[in-house]
């Protein structure tokens, strides 16, 4: 299995029915993992980034449970910002996903703006606004990534976590646990 649909099944044995979604390219691994389980787990496509974070966070408030959402990189990711920051202040279990380019495209400490297509260094953006903010570098410590995530968000004094979600991870294979 791939890390797209390792995630979903996490999500899905987790108990997480809904997700919050705007697609865009680099998300893409992802979705088609969702629409493989479209029986087992909901996908709300939302207008806009922003309001797939707000929607996530409203239904985590409603239920109880985590919100998750999903969008693409760069300023996909950005704009779902005020989702994060408000599961943060207020204590929401709230997931963020949001897919980046490919890990040979990221630009490191190159000292270039930007290597790949809309890429946006994501998680010290967020490191403020979340409990955990997190880009995987390789598949294999990927389920670890996720549970701990999983952990933060939804222990504790509750918060958003992010998972930046490269796009070569995300359609990289795992064993599966």
């Amino acid at each position: 299995m791939n890390c797209s649909e390792y995630l979903v099944d996490f999500l899905i044995k987790k108990g997480v029915k809904d997700v919050f979604g705007f697609s865009g390219g680099y998300i893409v691994p992802f979705m088609d993992a969702l629409y493989a389980r479209k029986n087992e787990i909901n996908v709300h496509v939302c207008y806009n980034e922003q309001g797939c974070a707000y929607a996530a966070d409203g239904y985590a408030r409603m239920n109880g449970h985590l919100g998750v959402y999903f969008t693409t990189s760069g300023p996909g990711a950005v704009n779902a910002f005020g989702g994060l920051a408000d599961a943060w202040f207020d204590g929401v279990p709230l997931m963020g996903i949001c897919g980046n380019v490919p890990t040979n495209e990221q630009r490191g400490y190159s000292g270039v703006r930007q290597n790949g297509f809309q890429e946006m260094e994501i998680v010290s953006m967020t490191k403020h606004i979340t409990k955990y903010s997190v880009s995987p570098n390789h598949a294999d410590s990927f389920p670890d990534i996720v549970s701990r995530a999983y952990n933060l968000a939804t222990t504790g004094r509750k918060g958003g976590v992010l998972i930046d979600f490269p796009f070569d991870i995300q359609k990289a294979g795992i064993a599966y646990r």
